[in-house]
């Protein structure tokens, strides 16, 4: 089925992402995305492969593409009421991404709003 060749294409991203093959593991990925939109896939699923193609951009340098991928992650936990670690770790690689850019203020703004969350 084709969730079960976007759940492949995602785990095959995963294991290019560990062997440091970013570029290769940013298009699985990419294409794992795509795929698990197409079928409608649960925002999980789309979430935890937003948040590992926003860490392969991050790994390339794309700052500014792995931010919006990683705001768009950690938007779509918090829809899902996904785990505290899911939200920390995609925050942890947001504001790496902020500092990166030069975006001094944002990250101090981002990182205020984010720890007086109640709940992560």
């Amino acid at each position: 089925s084709a969730q079960s060749k976007a759940n492949t294409m995602y785990n095959l991203g995963g294991c290019l992402h560990q062997q440091q093959k970013y570029d290769e593991a940013e298009q699985m990925l990419r294409q794992a995305l795509e795929m698990y939109t197409t079928v409608n896939a649960s925002a999980q699923s789309k979430a935890n492969t937003m948040y590992n193609l926003g860490g392969c951009l991050h790994q390339q340098q794309k700052y500014d593409e792995a931010e919006q991928m990683l705001r768009q992650a950690l938007e779509m936990y918090t829809t899902v009421n996904a785990s505290a670690q899911s939200k920390a770790n995609t925050f942890s690689w947001l504001m790496g991404c902020l500092i990166r850019q030069g975006k001094y203020k944002e990250t101090e703004e981002e990182f205020l709003k984010f720890s007086t969350l109640e709940e992560l």
